[in-house]
């Protein structure tokens, strides 16, 4: 094979033509050592941000969530109420009932518990009065009639009378929250008739046990006392 006396010539120039875009190529590619070195530390931070930020929101909807519960029982549960004792002379040292006679609401409420046959023996279908601190009053939908709950030392064991509401009233309703009975007078005006708390005397026929609850009925208000 027979070169051209002009190659040596040629290759020369071809040669220093290629070396700028070699140069040029490895410029292109490379990335110093210290600014490969901060991105890598920037990259870790921004990781490191991102975790925390999900840790914040995480607590965050826990704390959210246990701050509803807290208000869901506080709203829910009803504040505990004080337990009562009360000791009842036994019956049978107690003098035969006549009418007129007052029989105290727990003493009632205990005798039933203990013994309900001999309770019955001495109360049932005999009119007397009780009295008791009121607990509670009960005023069912679409019936004239309305209920005083009195105070007893158990509180799976009620003493209930049943009243008719009297002439004067339209209506007997509750109020504030049930904690108050009002009579309502021809629309114009509402009378108290009492509150939960007052003692008061009631007087009616006893009509046994039911549902663990002794009940007096055609009960009437002899008096109120507030406390």
């Amino acid at each position: 094979m027979k070169f051209s006396r002009n190659f040596p010539i040629t290759f020369a120039l071809l040669l220093i033509v290629a070396l700028p875009f070699s140069g040029h190529a490895q410029d292109d590619v490379t990335i110093p050592k210290s600014r490969l070195e901060e991105l890598q530390r920037k990259e870790a931070e921004l990781e490191k941000l991102k975790g925390e930020l999900k840790t914040t929101k995480g607590e965050n909807v826990q704390l959210k969530k246990q701050h509803q519960e807290d208000a869901a029982k506080n709203a829910i549960v009803p504040p505990a109420q004080p337990v009562v004792t009360h000791a009842s002379p036994p019956m049978a040292s107690l003098a035969p009932l006549v009418q007129g006679d007052t029989v105290d609401a727990m003493d009632l409420a205990n005798y039933y518990k203990a013994d309900a046959s001999a309770a019955d023996q001495r109360f049932r279908k005999r009119t007397f009065k009780v009295q008791g601190e009121i607990a509670s009053f009960e005023k069912p939908l679409f019936i004239r009639d309305y209920r005083i709950v009195l105070r007893t030392a158990d509180r799976e064991m009620r003493v209930i009378g049943t009243f008719s509401p009297p002439e004067k009233y339209n209506a007997v309703l509750t109020i504030r929250s049930g904690s108050e009975l009002v009579g309502d007078i021809a629309g114009r005006a509402r009378e108290r008739i009492a509150k939960v708390g007052d003692v008061i005397v009631i007087r009616g026929e006893c009509r046994g046990l039911s549902d663990s609850s002794v009940r007096m009925s055609g009960c009437g208000l002899v008096c109120v006392s507030v406390p």
